[in-house]
């Protein structure tokens, strides 16, 4: 028995080491792309403040063979993003769990979302209600628990308070740094089917799912919705069009933002003085 037990933790920790190994990997090829997305900005001073600077990334210079889409809605500074656009952020939802916050950064990411049409966001997140047993919303789902769409946070100025504990760790914006991700070679047909298809979970109110390696028919968890959303995409042979899985197992943030099938967009950092930086494709 003791020689199985020595067996197991020996196959765990070689896992966790090609593991840890993998994602250190993934997050040096991401501040790569960064480096090369973010040196061919720049600075538009006619619309950058103290506070938050603007830089444009010329789509000639990056991805001059991609669909036009507008960088912000209705040319809204505060309003990123257009409909088929993907943010992620590596950054976790729980800064005040130090360890946990750090674990799950580092290995799995924090959000991802979806924009609509009209500047929706379609996300899911598991939080159920204080009131709610884990177990019954694990197996029947919860009232918050589901995919909702509502508006477009990512630069929301006032996202917290000053009294909130998120305040300390990200500012006031939802979060210090996070992508803007395109879909390469995507078509306008192809944006409507899925904006479809995140509408219809939205619907439907579709449920989290906890289990994260264990897919579900019909149960999500936000990167898997954004994979699965352009996996519905079929070419003519019945295959899908697009994989933003990258390593095919539980999808990460790291497997959006290195998939072979998507680009930079935006990226927003904030530095220790408070500026926000703002890259984008023009």
């Amino acid at each position: 028995m003791k020689r199985i037990f020595k067996l197991i933790a020996i196959l765990f920790v070689g896992f966790l080491l090609f593991l840890t190994g993998q994602t250190v990997s993934e997050h040096i090829k991401i501040r790569q792309d960064i480096r090369e997305f973010t040196k061919k900005a720049v600075l538009q001073t006619e619309i950058s403040t103290d506070t938050i600077k603007y830089y444009k990334v010329s789509r000639e210079t990056y991805y001059p063979n991609e669909l036009y889409r507008e960088p912000f809605y209705n040319g809204d500074l505060t309003q990123p993003g257009s409909v088929g656009d993907i943010f992620v952020t590596q950054q976790a939802p729980y800064p005040n769990w130090p360890g946990i916050y750090d674990i799950v950064t580092f290995y799995f990411g924090g959000h991802a979302a979806y924009v609509g049409e009209d500047n929706i966001i379609y996300d899911i997140a598991g939080y159920p209600e204080a009131d709610e047993s884990f177990l019954k919303v694990l197996f029947k789902g919860g009232r918050s628990t589901h995919v909702s769409d509502g508006y477009n946070y990512w630069l929301d100025a006032n996202f917290y308070r000053p009294d909130e504990p998120h305040y300390r760790y990200f500012g006031s914006y939802y979060r210090s740094e996070y992508f803007g991700l395109r879909v390469k070679d995507v078509t306008n047909e192809d944006i409507d089917q899925v904006s479809a298809y995140m509408k219809h979970l939205a619907d439907v109110k579709a449920q989290y799912n906890f289990l994260y390696i264990l897919n579900n028919k019909n149960k999500y968890y936000c990167t898997d919705m954004m994979s699965r959303g352009y996996g519905s995409i079929t070419n003519s042979d019945g295959k899908p069009k697009y994989n933003l899985n990258n390593d095919g197992v539980a999808v990460t943030i790291n497997d959006l933002i290195l998939s072979k099938h998507t680009y930079i967009s935006f990226y927003v950092r904030t530095d220790r003085d408070g500026t926000k930086h703002i890259y984008y494709i023009d």
